[in-house]
């Protein structure tokens, strides 16, 4: 009776141990940012298929002194919708937006989802990145902003974010 028991426990103790160990299947991520702006403001509308407070982070770059000019952090609603204005001068300045999808910032609802490294992140999301974090292999989204200008005499445009950043063609060359 005892060797029933201790197979018995045996093999409870292995089905336990192997139902931690099943790992979950890459999630789908659908990501879409735009915008538009003017000489003094940047207004983002970011889609998402995450729910309410997933966390992305908008930086804008300097492209010629390839310096952070600003950084901000904005959370989604319920509908997985994000909105920001910003107030920022892009006068006669070559600009490169980012949109940052980072798992190890999110709320333990979307770690549980997507994982705190983004294993669980499906690898054809736009903007797919993978990196190390903690000797560990870490998957975040990273979308690259182009500012497009609705003509040449124009002074406002809109912003695409997409996987790479959209090379723009100079008029006259």
């Amino acid at each position: 009776m005892k060797k029933l028991k201790m197979v018995c426990l045996l093999t409870l103790t292995t089905v336990a141990l192997s139902a931690c160990t099943i790992k979950k299947p890459p999630q789908n991520l659908a990501i879409k940012g735009q915008g538009t702006f003017d000489l003094k403001t940047i207004g983002i509308k970011i889609e998402s298929s995450l729910p309410k407070n997933a966390k992305f982070n908008i930086l804008f770059k300097d492209d010629d002194t390839k310096k952070v000019i600003y950084e901000t952090t904005i959370k989604t609603d319920e509908n997985g919708t994000a909105n920001k204005k910003i107030l920022l001068d892009s006068k006669n300045k070559n600009l490169t937006g980012f949109l940052l999808f980072k798992p190890e910032e999110q709320p333990k609802k979307i770690q549980e989802k997507f994982g705190k490294y983004g294993e669980n992140i499906r690898p054809t999301t736009e903007g797919y990145r993978v990196g190390k974090k903690n000797n560990k292999k870490y998957m975040y989204i990273k979308q690259y902003g182009t500012f497009w200008k609705f003509g040449k005499l124009s002074d406002g445009g809109f912003l695409v974010f997409s996987k790479d950043k959209i090379k723009q063609e100079k008029e006259g060359k």
